[in-house]
């Protein structure tokens, strides 16, 4: 019989669609490598039989688990005070639209002023990420374009609920809701807004991934904290420094593999060609995977926090700072004779952002 100090440790690992450094150190096999022997029990939490473990992917409650994925549900269940803690985080730009029928008469974001502004809403959600990250990206363009966010006239765009890992459910509500009149601009990001903003029937207004200041550029999925609860830290810390290690080794197998990334990562957007995740992204993509806790990373999820606080999506204030823990980055990093990047994420570069985005 098994005795306790010797049963399997369950380690689960999550991430969502878009690119991640673990989605990369899955579909690459190196993390299922790292962990193949030993007594270490590898899952990916989609896997899970539990409907509540496999929402811990939104509410962290899950012991064990090492989650690389939007900031939106991250932040919330540490404001509700889930002890998770943020040991590495990944920035990757992606594209960030504001859209509009071509035929709208709407010629720059100045023109938004008294439109109809959709917002995705799902009535049931632990925390609404897709009208976040919509509401996140008006209000950025709103602000640049000189008018009061505040005074914006949202309208509901009723979407269907949905868990993890249903990653698809109504992707298109919005766009069609564009396309029907319903509303009169949306926010996509992403390759579904890189793909959107290719329809004949629309135009982009403006794409929030060309800012200069990456603060700007902040979204759900930029940046991309990775999270693992305090008490397995404690217990494990080797466990979670050699995931991070397998982390950093994908994004260098990126870096030496450009041509190939985009080809994984269109993997994990079911629906998405390669050329759209490579647009949605940019060419900086494979350069853009390495775990970092560096100031502007902190900054950046420091940023998300403030908003989703001033807006009404979580209810308690924290500090950020408190929320992270750079030791078991710094080992890993160390292990693999790489040292944190603390610079400011590149902005992303693709061929429309090289157009100049309207912000006037």
């Amino acid at each position: 019989m098994t005795s306790p100090q010797n049963s399997p440790i369950q380690l689960w690992y999550s991430h969502r669609g878009g690119a991640t450094a673990t989605g990369l150190a899955v579909r690459t096999g190196l993390l299922h490598a790292e962990f193949a022997s030993g007594a270490i029990t590898l899952r990916a939490l989609e896997e899970a039989a539990s409907r509540d473990i496999r929402l811990s992917y939104y509410h962290h409650g899950q012991t064990g688990l090492i989650r690389e994925g939007g900031n939106v549900p991250a932040i919330w269940a540490r404001s509700e005070g889930q002890g998770a803690v943020v040991v590495a985080i990944t920035w990757v730009d992606e594209y960030q639209g504001i859209l509009v029928r071509r035929d709208s008469g709407i010629r720059d974001l100045a023109d938004l002023k008294g439109k109809r502004l959709g917002l995705p809403l799902r009535r049931r959600a632990l925390v609404d990420i897709g009208r976040a990250g919509a509401q996140k990206g008006f209000a950025t363009a709103l602000a640049a374009a000189g008018l009061d966010p505040r005074r914006a006239r949202w309208t509901h765009i009723e979407s269907p609920d949905f868990e993890y890992p249903q990653r698809n459910a109504g992707r298109d509500i919005e766009r069609e809701a564009l396309r029907s009149g319903y509303v009169d601009a949306v926010f996509l990001r992403g390759a579904q807004g890189y793909a959107a903003a290719r329809d004949p029937a629309l135009r982009e207004l403006a794409d929030l991934n060309g800012l200069d200041d990456p603060l700007l550029r902040v979204n759900n999925g930029t940046p991309r904290p990775v999270t693992v609860d305090r008490a397995f830290l404690a217990r494990h810390p080797g466990i979670v420094r050699r995931y991070l290690a397998v982390l950093a080794r994908a994004a260098h197998w990126a870096r030496d593999n450009p041509d190939r990334v985009a080809a994984l990562v269109a993997l994990e957007n079911p629906g998405y060609t390669a050329d759209e995740v490579a647009g949605a992204h940019g060419p900086l993509l494979h350069r853009s995977l390495m775990p970092a806790l560096g100031p502007v990373q902190v900054a950046g999820l420091a940023a998300q926090k403030d908003f989703l606080l001033d807006w009404g999506y979580i209810r308690h204030d924290f500090a950020v700072e408190d929320w992270t823990d750079p030791a078991p980055l710094a080992d890993a990093l160390q292990a693999v004779h790489q040292l944190p990047l603390h610079g400011a994420p590149p902005a992303a570069r693709h061929a429309q952002a090289r157009q100049q985005v309207h912000l006037h």
